[in-house]
């Protein structure tokens, strides 16, 4: 399991990385979930001239903080995920978010918080390896940006066998990002896997925990289960 944000329009790099740190140590937790730290890897992304980079890591958000040169970045839009993970044996750089996948001439980045042990089977495949990328690939391949829809989500998570906590994901092209929240309606952790969207004038931020340095409490809103928010960026 593990904690995200994304902050898309004018905002400060430093609060956003700052953010990820503080859930990254369970400080901002308010919710009913058992896991509260995400000591398993870290990943960055960034918008860069119409180009998206990344940064991947093992180990702590907060112990690699201090030798990240990544507070001076210039962007419009950040993501940073913070991982716990839920099978030991998925650690590793590797296993780090963003994930990326190539589809139809589009490169997919996906940032995951959830698990999902039974979507190999969507992919014909006879275990699962890592779920996340599982996910990722039953998502986006074979569709196209302006495709990616709501109800398109809807459909392919309608059709994963049951045993799965959340699907709740960031996804990234060059040119959009999405926030999906996902979740078994019967979850006993629904304030755990509820995304939460700070937006004003100025800027969007979504995140798996609601940060008050980034916003009072009247302006962050609870996102509502399957849905989906887009972002398309400016020119």
């Amino acid at each position: 399991m593990c904690r995200m944000i994304m902050a898309h329009g004018d905002f400060s790099v430093a609060e956003v990385i700052e953010a990820a740190r503080a859930m990254s140590c369970g400080e901002t937790a308010q919710h009913e979930g058992l896991i509260k730290q995400h000591p398993n890897g870290w990943g960055c992304l960034w918008l860069d001239n119409g180009q998206i980079r990344t940064l991947h890591g093992t180990g702590r958000f907060a112990d690699a903080l201090p030798e990240l040169n990544i507070k001076a970045l210039q962007t419009r839009l950040l993501a940073i995920h913070v991982r716990h993970a839920t099978l030991s044996k998925n650690s590793g750089i590797q296993f780090s978010h963003p994930l990326l996948r190539q589809s139809g001439g589009t490169q997919w980045y996906m940032m995951h918080n959830g698990f999902l042990p039974t979507i190999y089977q969507n992919l014909g495949l006879p275990a699962s390896q890592f779920d996340s990328a599982e996910y990722l690939e039953y998502v986006v391949d074979g569709v196209t940006p302006s495709d990616f829809t709501q109800r398109y989500l809807q459909e392919k998570m309608a059709n994963v066998a049951p045993g799965g906590s959340a699907g709740n994901a960031f996804f990234f092209t060059d040119q959009q990002a999405w926030a999906w929240q996902w979740h078994p309606d019967d979850t006993p952790y629904p304030h755990y896997f509820t995304l939460h969207c700070c937006q004003n004038t100025r800027s969007t931020i979504i995140a798996s925990e609601q940060i008050p340095a980034l916003g009072a409490a009247a302006h962050w809103h609870r996102m509502s289960n399957h849905q989906l928010h887009e972002i398309t960026f400016a020119e």
